[in-house]
């Protein structure tokens, strides 16, 4: 078993270059930038999704067997109008390509890293949540649109090409590995939250943002077991938190690490960015559940592990 890994020294590719890595398992961790780490088992590769021709030669007579496709643009919605090309080309060409360029190298399994933005303004289900085989996506920024595009598009091609494809949904993410790129230019609110913690800055939150917030661990974790499942997996899947936190509930768990910690939620003058003006409803995980049961960690237990993370060599 041999696993490619895209967007590798982005945030999820590299929590899920790092979970693999403990395990055992030898990773192709193909990204257009430097590596910040090289694991056991890693090989790093560079390569732009833009470009083919470079991307079939970096995966040729590797013995790939698995791939997991993890790099995207994500931008906020001034990149959208600068850059619409850029996100297209990236977020959907570049994953039909990866796809090709897999097809052709023997990789018989392709996990799909998608996202709850292709639900967008989408009417959640009366359980509150979006549900697999249920809800229906209405993206509204550009990342949802492409993403859902890309989904289209591999499930559309995948079959005829050889490739078991699986589309994950991932759902908002915060935790190690976690930086501001040019491809991730605003992180989560959490990441903010502890980077101003950590230098003593005010923390004043736009609102208490209640969501399933997934650590990223967990999310990277949940991936891995589905890429490495040995049987055949669904053609979508949510890969969520399954719980519901919200920002204050972060601080809390921050607090007795960082006590000079202040926070404050004010609406109109709020010092942490976040992308939406309301708050999106869950994922439902229950179809995740029965090929990986796992409990996502408590926030307590994530604030201490972020902390040892980020002061490790």
């Amino acid at each position: 078993m041999h696993v490619l890994v895209t967007g590798a020294a982005g945030f999820v590719g590299a929590a899920i270059c790092a979970d693999l890595s403990a395990r055992g398992v030898p990773v192709l961790a193909l990204d257009r930038h430097p590596h910040r780490q090289i694991l056991p088992g890693m090989t790093p590769v560079t390569a732009d999704l833009r470009d083919s021709v470079a991307l079939a030669t970096a995966l040729r007579g590797r013995g790939l067997t698995h791939a997991i496709h993890a790099a995207a643009v994500t931008p906020d919605a001034a990149r959208e109008t600068a850059e619409p090309d850029l996100i297209l080309e990236v977020n959907l060409l570049g994953a039909v390509r990866l796809l090709q360029a897999a097809a052709a190298c023997g990789i018989g399994r392709l996990l799909q890293i998608s996202s709850i933005a292709v639900y967008g303004t989408a009417a959640p289900e009366p359980d509150g949540r979006y549900h697999e085989d249920r809800s229906r996506p209405a993206p509204q920024s550009l990342y949802g649109i492409s993403k859902l595009a890309a989904e289209m598009s591999l499930q559309r091609l995948a079959a005829p090409l050889g490739v078991s494809l699986s589309v994950l949904r991932l759902g908002p993410i915060f935790g190690p590995f976690e930086q501001a790129s040019d491809s991730r230019q605003v992180t989560s609110p959490h990441h903010q939250i502890l980077m101003a913690a950590r230098a003593g800055q005010p923390v004043t939150l736009p609102r208490a943002v209640p969501a399933d917030w997934c650590y990223s661990r967990d999310a990277a974790a949940a991936i891995a077991d589905l890429a490495l499942h040995p049987g055949p997996l669904p053609d979508l899947l949510h890969v969520g938190a399954g719980r519901i936190t919200d920002l204050p509930a972060w601080c809390a768990a921050l607090a007795p690490h960082l006590p000079g910690l202040r926070w404050q939620v004010d609406a109109a003058a709020p010092s942490i960015r976040y992308g939406y003006d309301r708050d999106r409803p869950a994922l439902a995980t229950d179809r995740l559940a029965t090929f990986v049961p796992r409990r996502p960690t408590p926030l307590p237990e994530a604030a201490a592990d972020w902390l040892r993370h980020l002061a490790a060599p």
